[in-house]
């Protein structure tokens, strides 16, 4: 991570668009979000760009995308042992780059890279990236014997492992831009963590995530945040060694306030929190960015009520839309990107 890591309520976004034009949603991002843009996924243009299937060409052999079933298949037609042996030949043999993106799963990806290069050197001083997270990916497939990946734990860890060098290839794809990037590694499923369904303890999800950190540490250069748009032991996540975490503060904001030693932990060290502060599922269209940001206000005084420095609660946020909007029309995804631009503003006109 940078030493100098210090967003002051950067606005950037997460995942997804529901654009269909590759072009139109990466400007929507570029002409607002213009200190830390991302390339959007684009789930409607196909089956290719759910988060899921997106990846799964870079952990061949262990997986295969199933375009016109819109599923991930385990081992693609091999044995449990011959695929995993498969993968580690790849993961061991160095080649980085059969872990990156292509334009066949990634038009974002590829058009916002077109963009940013050919802009002016000055612009968009950061780049936010980001890849599916190995408890997402792990639990949406199943094994051979009728189980998710997630519990079979060679399995799981070869996974984790392959997504970090996932995220280190795509960190090196947009390394010709030569502008710092950041990764979020995107968890939805972490928001049911600690529920009766999700019988995971929090050594295993640890470890995972911190798997998939290690090798992206190991290979390429990035701030590393994780994403999860529920309410989960927030914690784990500082704990797991994550940069930057990433919450739906719009509803889950005060969950937070459980954690302040850790909140302050994680911005004493360099890292910061991503405050969703804009609603994505829940927006009514009538939200205005003077009162989202009295909604995220008031969360930054309570923790300075519980001990945290206002000047580093000021110097170490981002703010980002809830989640992902791939499942929202386009109007309503701009107004919500514009509404991250406002919070943003009045962040750093009124409390940095």
């Amino acid at each position: 991570m940078p030493d100098e890591f210090k967003p002051r309520f950067t606005a950037t976004g997460i995942g997804t668009l529901p654009h269909k034009d590759p072009v139109a949603a990466v400007d929507i991002v570029q002409q607002r979000l213009v200190e830390m843009p991302y390339w959007p996924q684009l789930p409607n243009l196909g089956a290719q760009e759910d988060m899921n299937l997106q990846y799964a060409p870079a952990l061949a052999p262990l997986l295969a995308a199933d375009v016109a079933g819109h599923a991930v298949i385990a081992f693609s037609g091999l044995s449990r042992e011959e695929a995993l042996a498969g993968f580690f030949e790849r993961l061991m043999g160095g080649e980085l780059e059969s872990f990156g993106l292509t334009p066949d799963v990634a038009a974002g990806f590829f058009q916002f890279m077109k963009k940013v290069g050919s802009a002016d050197a000055q612009a968009y001083p950061w780049l936010k990236g980001h890849v599916t997270g190995p408890l997402t990916l792990a639990a949406s497939v199943m094994g051979s014997d009728g189980k998710a990946l997630l519990y079979d734990d060679e399995v799981a860890d070869a996974l984790a492992r392959g997504l970090g060098v996932a995220a280190a290839a795509q960190v090196k794809q947009l390394e010709p831009l030569k502008r710092p990037v950041m990764v979020f590694i995107d968890e939805p499923f972490l928001s049911g963590y600690g529920s009766a369904f999700t019988p995971l303890s929090r050594e295993k999800v640890i470890a995972l995530l911190g798997a998939t950190m290690e090798e992206l540490r190991a290979r390429a250069q990035a701030v590393i945040g994780i994403h999860c748009c529920g309410n989960m032991d927030w914690g784990l996540l500082v704990d797991a060694g994550a940069d930057v975490i990433n919450l739906d503060s719009a509803s889950y904001g005060e969950h937070l306030l459980l954690y302040p030693a850790k909140v302050r932990e994680l911005m004493e060290r360099g890292g910061a929190v991503a405050w969703g502060a804009v609603p994505t599922l829940e927006f009514t269209g009538q939200e205005t960015a003077r009162g989202l940001w009295d909604g995220l206000h008031k969360l930054l005084k309570a923790l300075e009520a519980k001990g945290l420095p206002h000047d580093l609660l000021a110097s170490q946020g981002l703010v980002t839309p809830a989640c992902g909007m791939g499942s929202l029309n386009e109007a309503k995804a701009t107004a919500i990107l514009d509404l991250t631009v406002g919070v943003s503003e009045l962040a750093r006109a009124e409390y940095v």
